[in-house]
């Protein structure tokens, strides 16, 4: 029988600055004899694999994987396929999750409909240093919406493994922002719902973070958002994602899936509608300058 019901994720990549606390802070999970942890080691280096071999003491059910070098979401992808649990979760080598963070997750999809849950976190700019800045979000009943919009999920998900029969996998063509991008796919069909306990600290604003790419995650948000139509949100990055990614369709384990296979509501994009975009900035410059004559008239008129 299977004892497994959680399946930790980690992908790792010249990590040993961190790797020790990484398994340290996975031995204090309370509910750790129901998880497993799916290490997917990219180029491992000696001084790596020493540390691995260090925690042989440790109650850890680990799955080593080794790689060459691969995408941050092609590593996700391959956990996934071999993950036991019922329930999977992202914990990144240099975060640090609270130990009761993965059982009130469990418990919280265990007790509701919601196929992922999120919940409130500290990010910090040094690790081990905690607390910062607290990143505190609203129930689902209040923030729904919000999550068609907003990355709420942040860098502590948990979600169902069987939702990935029905809305794909990690969409493997971007470096950044798969996981915004999976949240809006699932959250197009599927309600989530909040954990009640601070999941973890996040380090944040790092030079060896790939989110400390700005430009790169600019663009790939702004490819995100015109897939979804959030015409509001989009970034003034027009060309460069039209020629680099492909908005209308889903890269997984090297085949491509078209959108509308597992969202058929949502309408394909055509040319003549991302051509349009250029005219965006200009409309928003009108709209943007108009609304502010319009606030001053206001108040020179009170």
């Amino acid at each position: 029988m299977n004892s497994i019901k959680i399946s930790i994720i980690t992908s790792l990549y010249r990590c040993s600055e961190f790797l020790e606390q990484y398994l340290f802070h996975v031995s204090r999970i309370t509910n750790l004899a129901e998880c497993e942890v799916i290490l997917v080691h990219n180029d491992p280096t000696t001084e790596e694999l020493a540390i691995l071999d260090n925690c042989v003491d440790k109650p850890i059910h680990l799955v080593h994987l080794r790689v060459p070098r691969e995408g941050l979401y092609t590593s996700w992808n391959r956990a996934i396929q071999v993950a036991r649990g019922k329930y999977l979760a992202i914990w990144n080598v240099d975060d640090i999750r609270t130990p009761d963070s993965l059982a009130a997750q469990r418990d919280a999809l265990d007790n509701s409909d919601g196929v992922m849950c999120y919940g409130d976190f500290f990010g910090t700019r040094r690790y081990g240093i905690f607390p910062d800045k607290l990143y505190q979000y609203q129930p689902y009943a209040q923030s729904r919406k919000e999550a068609l919009k907003r990355h709420i999920i942040g860098c502590f998900p948990m979600w169902r493994k069987d939702l990935h029969d029905t809305v794909g996998y990690f969409d493997e063509q971007f470096r950044l922002v798969s996981d915004y991008e999976f949240q809006l796919r699932v959250a197009s069909g599927y309600p989530l719902v909040k954990a009640d306990a601070l999941l973890g600290y996040y380090l944040e604003y790092v030079g060896h973070k790939l989110s400390s790419n700005r430009k790169l995650q600019q663009k790939e948000r702004t490819a995100v958002e015109l897939r979804y139509r959030q015409y509001d949100r989009l970034l003034i990055h027009v060309l460069p994602f039209i020629s680099t990614y492909r908005i209308n369709s889903i890269r997984n384990f090297g085949q491509w899936i078209d959108i509308t296979a597992i969202i058929p509501g949502l309408r394909r994009l055509k040319l003549p509608e991302m051509l349009s975009l250029l005219r965006m900035p200009f409309a928003y410059t009108w709209w943007f300058v108009k609304r502010s004559a319009n606030a001053v008239h206001h108040r020179l008129t009170q």
